[in-house]
């Protein structure tokens, strides 16, 4: 008997096509992958921005370096540092803006020894209430700490400084008169000359400009940020206090602040002597974690912590306290 045999595709000359099935992403899976990914952002953003603030930092402790080099070349030219600026003409020196070039601030006369010899030329002597519109419409990258804000202007254009010279000691509390800076290394235009060797403590001991304190809510507002830089007076936007001394003549440092903690127009911050500031305020500080940028009288620049001892910061703010220090 025969027996039957399937047919083959061969036999046939057909071929079977293999179907292939193909499976994609499930919904879960594309979920798991989502997660991981932002699990890797959320990880590496702080390492970012840390890394975006340590070079902000290291600009400002840039900007620093360039204003002491300017400093002492000031110096090795006209024998004494630079003063750091007067209100008004004549001799009452009335509030506020000067008006000989004379009595514009720090920022101004160091400026041909920043390369910016441009916008110092602007400024004459002929006609310095005309010119200083000219000059405090033209902003310094040099006078700005990336960490704060991008060069910017306010009012009618006018720019402005996130460092301040040191005045040393603030006399007497906010509503008496400013202290003339005789006991910093940065005094009022007119009322003294400081070289170098005068600064007793020593120049390594002593700061000679730092960062100063800025409420974030404030810019271009308080009355340390609402003068033009250069041609602020006698004035908290280019003059700062780390000693201060009340009215029955006790003497305190002035500790610096962050700026989230600066005062302002209606947050009042008290300080070691028991004096309450608003927006018109004597404190260094900045925008930065830890501590501020200072620049010391022998040019180098370090950073001075928010916690410093207040007593510390009252010495190295002085030029003639003549009390022995060590490290800080």
């Amino acid at each position: 008997m025969r027996t039957l045999r399937p047919i083959s595709s061969l036999a046939t000359g057909t071929r079977q096509l293999r179907t292939e099935s193909r499976r994609g992403f499930t919904l879960i899976e594309l979920l798991v992958v989502i997660a991981i990914i932002a699990i890797l952002i959320a990880l590496l953003l702080p390492a970012v921005q840390q890394a975006r603030e340590a070079a902000r930092r290291t600009q400002c402790k840039n900007n620093l370096k360039q204003i002491g080099l300017a400093f002492h070349n000031f110096h090795d030219v006209y024998d004494r540092l630079p003063t750091g600026a007067r209100d008004g003409a004549g001799a009452s020196y009335a509030c506020c803006n000067a008006t000989e070039r004379a009595g514009w601030s720090w920022l101004y006369h160091i400026l041909p020894y920043m390369e910016q010899s441009t916008i110092y030329d602007l400024g004459t002597d002929a006609d310095p209430v005309g010119t200083y519109p000219l000059v405090g419409r033209k902003g310094v990258k040099a006078y700005y700490c990336p960490s704060r804000r991008k060069v910017t202007s306010y009012g009618s254009g006018y720019y402005r400084s996130d460092y301040a010279g040191n005045g040393g000691q603030r006399e007497g509390g906010i509503t008496s008169t400013l202290s003339l800076g005789k006991r910093g290394v940065v005094v009022r235009t007119d009322s003294k000359e400081v070289r170098i060797n005068d600064i007793k403590d020593g120049a390594s001991n002593t700061i000679m400009v730092a960062e100063k304190a800025l409420n974030p809510d404030r810019h271009g507002l308080d009355g340390g940020d609402n003068e033009p830089w250069v041609n602020a007076g006698w004035d908290e936007c280019v003059i700062r206090h780390g000693a201060g001394r009340t009215s029955s003549g006790v003497e305190y440092g002035l500790t610096p602040l962050p700026d989230v903690k600066a005062p302002t127009d209606t947050v009042a911050v008290t300080d070691k002597g028991g004096v309450s500031w608003t927006n018109w305020h004597p404190f260094f500080g900045s925008a930065h974690d830890g501590g501020m940028n200072a620049c010391l009288a022998d040019g180098s620049v370090r950073l001075i912590s928010y916690n410093i001892d207040g007593d510390i910061m009252r010495r190295i703010s002085l030029t003639d306290d003549r009390e022995p220090l060590e490290n800080f």
